[in-house]
C-alpha cells in the first residue's frame, strides 16, 4: 500500500477526519496539550508537548483499516453517485484496487452500518405518497415482511423508507408515530384497502390517487421499483438482517442528491462517529437470519 499511497491526499484526508471527529480540536489526555503533529501514513497525531502519541482513528469505523484514506474516499463517492442508489462490492472491487473483493464488501458493511447508526426519522409533512413492496421468506419460514415507502410531494421531496416484519396495525404505529403529523393527507393506490384501514386506524387523511392526478401512477412506485432492482441485481437475496441498512442507504443518497458533496462528507464524518464495538459484534452474532426473496 505504501508503494501507491499519494502522501499529499493522504494528509488531507487525514486533516479532515481529525476535524470531523474533533471539531474543538483534539486534546491529549497525557498533558492536556493542544498541538499535534500529524503523521497520516502511520494515521497517528503525536503530542508536541509530552510527544505521546494519539490514534484518532481508534474505535471508529475506520479503526486499524488497511484501506488508505484516499480509498475510503473514492468507495464513498462512487456509492454517493451510484446511479441505482445501490452500489455493489463487485463495482467497488472493479474500481479500486483494494487487493481483495472482500475488502470491497467489508467497507461496504461499514458504510451502510455508520449510515443506518446515524438515521433520523424523516418527519414528512404536507401530501405524502404511500405505498408498500410485500416480501416473503424462502423455505420454511415463510414470514411476510413489507417494505414501506412515503415520499414527500411538496418542500424538500424526502423519502422514508423501512422494513416492517409481519405488518399488522400495532408494529406499524410507530412509523407513523414518528415519521409524519397529523396535518398529513396520504396519497394511495384507492385499491389497497389494507394501506387505507392502517391510515384510517391511525386517524390520518388520505386521498386516492384517482382524485390526486386522475390514474394509479404514482412517483412512489418508481422509487419503490427502484430499490426492488437495486436490490435484485445486485444481492439476489438480502438477509432480514441487513434489509433496512439497504434501505437506509438508498434513503440518505435520495434525498442528499442535490449535494452530494456535503453527503461524502457526511459519510465520513459517520464512519468517525460510529463505535466500531456494534459492528463487530453483530458480525460475531451467529443467529439465523430470514432471507428475503426479491423475484423479478
Amino acid at each position: 500500500m505504501k508503494k501507491n499511497i499519494n502522501y499529499h491526499k493522504e494528509q488531507e484526508s487525514f486533516e479532515n477526519l481529525i476535524q470531523l471527529k474533533f471539531p474543538e480540536g483534539m486534546v491529549c489526555k497525557n498533558c492536556g496539550g493542544k498541538e499535534f503533529w500529524e503523521k497520516p501514513v502511520k494515521r497517528i497525531a503525536v503530542c508536541r508537548h509530552c510527544r505521546s502519541e494519539k490514534s484518532p482513528l481508534a474505535g471508529t469505523m475506520l479503526h486499524r483499516s488497511h484501506i488508505s484514506l484516499e480509498q475510503w474516499s473514492g468507495i464513498i463517492k462512487l456509492m454517493i453517485n451510484s446511479a441505482d442508489r445501490v452500489i455493489t462490492a463487485k463495482t467497488i472491487f472493479r474500481e479500486i484496487p483494494l487487493g481483495s473483493y472482500r475488502s470491497a464488501w467489508n467497507a461496504l458493511r461499514k458504510i451502510r452500518y455508520a449510515i443506518s447508526f446515524h438515521r433520523e426519522d424523516e418527519h414528512l409533512v404536507g401530501e405524502v405518497e404511500f405505498d408498500e413492496i410485500i416480501k416473503r421468506g424462502q423455505g420454511e419460514d415463510y414470514r411476510k415482511v413489507s417494505i414501506l415507502g412515503a415520499l414527500e410531494m411538496s418542500g424538500e421531496k424526502r423519502l422514508s423508507l423501512r422494513m416492517v416484519k409481519n405488518p399488522d396495525e400495532m408494529n406499524i404505529k410507530d412509523y407513523f408515530k414518528k415519521n409524519f403529523d397529523k396535518n398529513t393527507v396520504f396519497i394511495v393506490d384507492p385499491q389497497k384497502l389494507y394501506l387505507r384501514n392502517w391510515l384510517e386506524l391511525n386517524r390520518f387523511k388520505q386521498k386516492s390517487s384517482i382524485t390526486a392526478y386522475g390514474g394509479k401512477f404514482m412517483n412512489i412506485h418508481i422509487v419503490l421499483q427502484d430499490v426492488k432492482y437495486g436490490l435484485r441485481n445486485g444481492h439476489h437475496n438480502v438477509s432480514e438482517q441487513f434489509l433496512q441498512e439497504y434501505l437506509d442507504e438508498y434513503q440518505f443518497i435520495f434525498n442528499n442528491n442535490d449535494n452530494r458533496e456535503n453527503a461524502e462528507q457526511l459519510v465520513m464524518g459517520y464512519l468517525m462517529n460510529t463505535p466500531i464495538e456494534g459492528f463487530n459484534k453483530r458480525t460475531e452474532d451467529k443467529k439465523s437470519f430470514l432471507s428475503i426473496f426479491l423475484p423479478k
